[in-house]
């Protein structure tokens, strides 16, 4: 099981927002977590400065040396796929292949009429607009490390048919069986299934009661990443560092979360051919026919 951080850069000046990410990167690193993510936003929505994710995470490889750098996510339907294709090649070139390249349809009508898009159309252009970003990344980036964020059925099901991770930020519940699609997922995807879920930690809450809400999730035999956030996402930076922290020093180990999967002990110390945690294969669920 893996360990990431997701911010969604947010705060009023734009440009201490990003220095402030590219520090809150580099912290994760020292923690130990395996990978940091932005989210995209355009024109402030939610309180989000950053519209050209690819371009922070640049600079976030510049100064950190092993953590995987994710986006969570780039609305796909308001992009050229063949020019986000060419800046995630960059990207995964200077950063030594460690982008994770997280997708999704989007969730700002306004955003989408501003680029002269149907916000109703949205999950048929991701589907489309894929299929030739999938084709025009370097093969390794497109085979391994695209992720779609997505919970509805029929997208759950297109991103299996091409081997693509899901990125699960729905936490299930009695109207919305999230764990059904996970579980139908794994049994029909291409390839090796994958499977990150982000979660949010209240700032608020007693790391006793962020540890039972995590270990009590029910999709979370089905992931092989906890991608975790601190709550409400508009916190100021001093609020990210606590959370971090506290994820990374008190909250890992009940998550069954190994060290830095970078790290030269780990495989040091462990001698086995017991498959990883993300590879582990999970109960697989095949409907009646």
């Amino acid at each position: 099981m893996r360990l990431g951080y997701l911010t969604h850069v947010t705060g009023d000046d734009p440009s201490r927002a990003y220095r402030e990410t590219i520090r809150l990167a580099e912290r994760a690193e020292e923690l130990g977590y395996d990978s940091f993510w932005v989210a995209q936003h355009h024109d402030g929505h939610l309180g989000g400065r950053l519209p050209s994710p690819l371009v922070l995470l640049a600079a976030v490889a510049e100064r950190t040396r092993l953590i995987r750098l994710g986006t969570a996510v780039v609305a796909l339907p308001l992009e050229d796929p063949r020019r986000l294709a060419e800046d995630a090649g960059v990207l995964d070139a200077l950063s030594g292949g460690r982008l994770e390249l997280g997708i999704g349809a989007g969730a700002d009508p306004d955003a989408a009429r501003r680029f002269g898009r149907h916000h109703d159309d949205r999950h048929r252009d991701t589907v489309a607009a894929l299929d030739v970003l999938l084709e025009m990344l370097p093969p390794a980036l497109a085979a391994q490390r695209v992720w779609w964020a997505t919970a509805t059925p029929s997208s759950v099901d297109a991103a299996a048919a091409r081997g693509v991770g899901v990125l699960s930020g729905r936490p299930p519940s009695s109207d919305d069986d999230v764990v059904s699609e996970l579980a139908r997922y794994w049994t029909y995807a291409r390839g090796v299934p994958r499977v990150a879920l982000s979660r949010p930690l209240p700032a608020g809450h007693s790391t006793g009661r962020i540890i039972d809400d995590l270990l009590a999730d029910p999709a979370l035999p089905w992931a092989g990443e906890i991608v975790v956030q601190a709550q409400p996402s508009t916190v100021r930076a001093d609020v990210h560092d606590e959370v971090m922290e506290r994820a990374a020093r008190f909250v890992r180990p009940f998550l069954g979360v190994a060290g830095p999967a970078h790290g030269p002990s780990v495989v040091e110390e462990v001698d086995t051919d017991e498959p990883t945690p993300a590879m582990r294969p999970r109960p697989v669920v095949r409907p009646h026919r």
